[in-house]
């Protein structure tokens, strides 16, 4: 349910289900919803609070149906894509007839409030399949795996997991049995591991890797066995190659991006993504990696930026560089370095020192995982960061 105590126009709940239906209410009665991240800091749910009002000021007749989603941002701002129920469905359909299913049958163990959690109801909803949800989605070697009931043979029955998740599920006895019930397991949100493909792989677990994000409604290309190097483009996308290698996409799923003011900004035909990559000779999408500097961890894009400015406010050290380093739980983990060091000499002291500092002013997945005290960061004369330095320097 809502916040008793906040007149926040974003809707907050802890209960998944209240998400889901909210969601549903707000596109049948034609109105808008915010969709909020319990999990954030009180500043930044103020400063989604800001926008939102804003947003219902210029649109005093609220009748439009669209939900706005919360998606990674910078400086401790929150920004959010707007998409329709169009938008939605297209990229429902999408995945739908890429599969070649009657229905999709699609159990959720990711947050609501973020797109990848919101597509399962909405790939369920559009295509007549039936939804499952839980309310966990850690797959702790200690909590029982949810049960599934198939009420339909002729929909295929299909999952949607981070890396993080798919990882503890097969270090579980039961887990790669429980895995083998789908049809297909959507895999995205981080980058995977070559090690963990093979696993799943080895145990006839039937994995896509998906390509897409919050303001393209999710996928717009999908990698399948036996080639996880390249995505194939879904249907109802167009992808093209940038200036510098960057991705650009064309889609019937892109939403539109809500400004500071509350407005929605102009929409233009390509999206332009943080992300490199090449279209292979087979018209597959190859991603290399990321042209700007966030970090994706278990399934949580985290802005480096915004973690460095809360080191320097709360004093632990006069420079700092965030950056990820690959693990194999979560895909990266996020790494300071401190520079310039007020409080913590080793770097076991800071990481306690980060730890007690940090909590409360960040997001828990924001905290970092491993301190590293240097005397300079490792940047060059010109300013640019030295790569080889800082390997060196991750790898003592």
């Amino acid at each position: 349910m809502l916040r008793a105590a906040s007149k926040n126009p974003v809707f907050f709940s802890e209960n998944r289900a209240d998400y889901y239906d909210a969601f549903s209410e707000a596109m049948a009665q034609q109105t808008p919803i915010f969709l909020g991240n319990p999990r954030w800091t009180a500043e930044q749910e103020r400063a989604a609070g800001v926008v939102a009002e804003k947003f219902f000021a210029t649109n005093p007749a609220r009748n439009n149906a669209r939900v706005l989603v919360p998606t990674g941002g910078s400086g401790g701002k929150i920004r959010f894509v707007a998409h329709t129920p169009a938008t939605l469905a297209a990229s429902a359909r999408a995945l739908q007839a890429h599969l070649g299913a009657a229905a999709l049958d699609c159990f959720a163990c990711l947050p609501p409030w973020h797109i990848s959690g919101l597509m399962p109801f909405v790939r369920a909803k559009i295509s007549g399949g039936k939804f499952i949800f839980c309310d966990g989605g850690s797959f702790h070697r200690d909590e029982p795996l949810p049960e599934i009931r198939r009420d339909n043979r002729r929909a295929t029955l299909m999952n949607s997991l981070v890396p993080t998740q798919l990882r503890r599920l097969l270090a579980r006895d039961d887990g790669a049995e429980w895995l083998r019930q789908f049809d297909f397991v959507l895999l995205g949100g981080a980058g995977v591991p070559a090690d963990l493909l093979a696993r799943a792989q080895s145990e006839k677990i039937a994995l896509g890797v998906g390509y897409g994000m919050t303001e393209t409604a999710s996928l717009v290309a999908l990698a399948q066995p036996p080639d996880f190097e390249a995505g194939t483009i879904l249907p109802h996308a167009k992808i093209a190659i940038g200036a510098g290698g960057r991705v650009l996409v064309a889609a019937q799923s892109l939403g539109e991006t809500l400004g500071d003011d509350g407005i929605l900004l102009p929409r233009e035909e390509f999206f332009a993504t943080g992300d490199e990559g090449v279209i292979d000779a087979g018209g597959r999408l190859k991603i290399l990696g990321r042209l700007d500097r966030f970090i994706n961890s278990g399934g949580e894009k985290i802005d480096p930026r915004m973690v460095e400015a809360a080191i320097v406010a709360a004093g632990i050290a006069e420079r700092a560089l965030v950056v990820g380093e690959p693990d194999a739980e979560w895909g990266a983990r996020v790494v300071a370095l401190l520079a310039g060091t007020l409080l913590g000499g080793s770097d076991e002291a800071a990481e306690k020192i980060l730890r007690e500092k940090l909590s409360g002013r960040l997001p828990r997945e924001m905290l970092p995982k491993r301190a590293i005290v240097v005397a300079e960061l490792p940047f060059d004369a010109k300013g640019k960061l030295d790569r080889a330095a800082l390997a060196r320097i991750l790898a003592r």
